[in-house]
């Protein structure tokens, strides 16, 4: 459990200090936009380990269905008909898993 916490916060802590490093070197901030898909990847896998050990959860069974939900209608809005109105919950959508996987694994009780 220690080590998907300490994978999330690192997945998180990148493209945070990759955009305050664009403050004085701009090119940081493209890195920054390119490590939040990484850091998105990083928290798929490691909502997986999650699931893995906590099947019983309810709240990794939401984040999965809301992953899948937002890649479902980002290729709807991307490739079958563009809405306009869609894309900007969509942008917004990753943080907000982003948070919601980090409230999961760091409220987890560890059972001793």
């Amino acid at each position: 459990m220690e080590n998907l916490k300490l994978t999330n916060s690192i997945a998180i802590i990148i493209p945070l200090f990759l955009g305050v490093l664009g403050i004085i070197e701009p090119i940081s901030l493209y890195f920054a936009a390119y490590s939040t898909m990484l850091t998105g990847l990083l928290q798929i896998i490691v909502g997986i380990f999650f699931w893995k050990n906590h099947k019983e959860n309810i709240h990794i069974k939401i984040y999965f269905l809301l992953v899948v939900t937002f890649f479902s209608l980002w290729y709807y809005n991307v490739n079958i008909n563009y809405i306009d109105a869609l894309t900007w919950p969509l942008i917004f959508t990753p943080l907000v898993l982003c948070i919601y996987i980090s409230i999961i694994i760091y409220s987890k009780k560890e059972i001793s």
